[in-house]
């Protein structure tokens, strides 16, 4: 199972459709438009899910997140980042 930060860009800040997306996943918010997801699928595949809500001019990357890692955040980031990494 890996851990990805999956980002999510849209010139008009409107996350709804990637916030209804991502909550289908273990997930923890990093920001608004950025969270670490833990999941079966590889990064590709994670990708190619993610794929068909980028519309027009929005940005979507899927990067893998592994330790050592440091930040500085909320305790219950934190803890979970601890937990699943």
């Amino acid at each position: 199972m890996g851990v990805y930060v999956v980002t999510f860009d849209s010139p008009t800040q409107d996350y709804r459709r990637f916030h209804d997306w991502v909550m289908r996943f273990d997930a923890m918010r990093l920001t608004d438009s950025a969270w670490a997801v833990q999941t079966e699928l590889g990064a590709d595949e994670l990708y190619n899910d993610l794929k068909p809500l980028l519309q027009g001019d929005e940005v979507g990357y899927v990067v893998a997140l592994c330790k050592p890692w440091i930040g500085f955040g909320y305790e219950a980031m934190n803890d979970w980042l601890h937990r699943h990494l």
